[in-house]
């Protein structure tokens, strides 16, 4: 993708600032999935957007209207009909800056047929830390766990908590099925309440499917009937493996079910094609 947004302006190689964002992390971010030419979730993003600037001391100048201009603008120059947008907000040293970028999203169907594999790792999740909550440039653990589980043979990896509760993944929020009931990790275990997690809990809340977020062990995840994991460019994404325990996936599953409830709510996303 060649064109980014940078306060406003639109080239193939802006000119960015090395501020506090570039050389500290200090700064948030949101990762936006475009289907069909268009921004999905978009006010979603920018509600958490905001929140985030806000923990973590940062002035968003830009109206979220003026970002969602400035958004239509790089989809448009960019000639995107399904991809993903990032818009992050940095601490620079007069005013924050604040860049918008575009990439590829590789979540075809392929992948969903075939679902993915998750691991355990040995890192512990701070429930307590004031990052763990929002969407900071501070994703260096996440991505070297990430890369750590991909050199494995696995796609994502699950973070616990200090008190052995499932958090989160580097990338992902997780939900495991028992029994015809729906539970996620709530919100205290140490985790970003994602974009579509969120919109998940609504659905299942709205379709009178038995949904709970709580404290879960590692035994409980293991002992599921299915797995699956949520964030904005894969959507709802079925986990065919958890360690070296097998789950089912495809048709005749709640997830699967789940899934086509989403699709039709919304009709849209990274399966549009």
């Amino acid at each position: 993708m060649d064109y980014a947004s940078y306060n406003g302006e639109i080239s193939k190689e802006p000119q960015i600032s090395l501020d506090q964002g570039f050389l500290y992390g200090y700064g948030v971010f949101e990762t936006i999935n475009v289907a069909q030419g268009k921004p999905v979730f978009f006010d979603d993003h920018m509600e958490r957007f905001k929140q985030s600037a806000l923990v973590m001391g940062l002035k968003l100048i830009s109206h979220p209207d003026q970002i969602g201009r400035d958004c239509q603008r790089i989809i448009k120059k960019n000639k995107i009909n399904r991809g993903a947008l990032r818009v992050t907000l940095s601490k620079g040293l007069k005013a924050d800056n604040l860049l918008i970028t575009a990439r590829e999203n590789h979540y075809d169907r392929q992948i969903y047929e075939q679902g993915l594999k998750i691991c355990s790792n040995d890192a512990i999740r701070n429930e307590t830390s004031r990052l763990v909550t929002i969407k900071s440039n501070n994703y260096l653990e996440n991505l070297l766990i990430l890369n750590e589980a991909k050199a494995r043979g696995f796609n994502e990896a699950i973070f616990y908590n200090t008190r052995g509760h499932l958090a989160e993944g580097c990338m992902s929020n997780l939900f495991l099925i028992k029994n015809g009931r729906v539970c996620t990790p709530a919100r205290d275990c140490g985790l970003l309440a994602g974009i579509i997690r969120n919109r998940v809990i609504q659905l299942l809340k709205a379709n009178h499917i038995p949904i709970e977020e709580g404290h879960y062990t590692k035994e409980q995840l293991m002992a599921a009937d299915e797995v699956f994991i949520t964030n904005s460019l894969m959507e709802i994404m079925p986990v065919n493996q958890v360690d070296e325990v097998s789950y089912p996936i495809g048709r005749q599953t709640l997830t699967d079910r789940i899934d086509a409830l989403f699709l039709q709510t919304w009709g849209r996303g990274s399966r549009s094609q």
